[in-house]
């Protein structure tokens, strides 16, 4: 499953995590038992695509107009077709260079825009992210390839269903999205494997992946379904397109939640 914005997406998410663990934090001293746990990161989850909905309605809205252009608007059809025929050129370095641009240069410049200063060792952050997001244009690559090859080509409802459905309940939970996630803990603590270790702490996949695939599966779903209705040279492109969107919504809405998570810090 694309991880679109990412960390910006799960940054939306700061005050109501917060809310979420302060109130699961009291009920797990007193019961310290695993469900406990797990019933926090659920809370924590659809509290996170709650306050995703409008950013999300935005993006479906975004993809809807263009899966529906592609059908039946010629000047946008043969636009992304040309797109295409330059995805099916280069390959996988078509995949690498755009996602590299698309989920790594672009939010880290927006980011910047928006904040208007730049943060300490902003190249380090830059090149790290342009990076991760180049072998994830890869892996994206690759994955689309393979699930043509197992469920086919074809625009089919069940074609459709079976990749969506692979997409969100084994791809996304266990690669896509958690590489995604260690990622960002590992950057957010100097890249180092002793204190992601330490960050991480007990049942880190419940509390700090489940929240971010709960609330991915509400907001990327959608989106996924019209990517996979698309022939498979322009899933890339068309996801990539999608993802630029959405960085460009998410960046502006997590202006303001982050500036009131900071308060609630503060």
């Amino acid at each position: 499953m694309p991880q679109p914005g990412l960390k910006a997406h799960v940054t939306v998410a700061a005050k109501s995590v917060r809310t979420s663990e302060t109130n699961g934090r009291n009920q797990l001293k007193n019961t310290m038992k695993p469900n406990s746990a797990l019933a926090t990161a659920i809370q924590t989850g659809k509290q996170a695509a709650w306050q995703n909905r409008w950013p999300g309605a935005a993006l479906w809205l975004f993809g809807v107009a263009l899966i529906a252009g592609y059908y039946w608007f010629e000047p946008i059809r043969s636009g992304l077709e040309r797109i295409g025929e330059v995805k099916t050129r280069y390959g996988i370095l078509f995949g690498i260079v755009s996602t590299a641009i698309f989920g790594g240069l672009i939010p880290s410049i927006l980011r910047v825009a928006v904040d208007r200063k730049v943060p300490q060792a902003f190249w380090g952050l830059l090149i790290a992210n342009v990076i991760f997001w180049a072998f994830k244009g890869a892996e994206i690559d690759l994955f689309y390839r393979f699930q043509a090859w197992m469920f086919g080509d074809d625009s089919s409802v069940k074609t459709i269903a079976s990749k969506v459905s692979f997409d969100a309940l084994r791809y996304g939970p266990l690669m896509g999205l958690l590489n995604c996630v260690l990622f960002y803990i590992w950057q957010d603590n100097g890249y180092s494997f002793s204190q992601t270790r330490t960050a991480l702490g007990r049942n880190w996949y419940v509390r700090k992946v489940l929240p971010a695939l709960i609330s991915n599966w509400c907001v990327w779903l959608p989106s996924a379904i019209m990517i996979y209705s698309l022939p498979l040279a322009l899933q890339l492109p068309v996801q990539n397109l999608i993802l630029c969107f959405w960085v460009l919504v998410l960046v502006f809405f997590t202006t303001t939640i982050e500036d009131e998570a900071a308060e609630s810090i503060a």
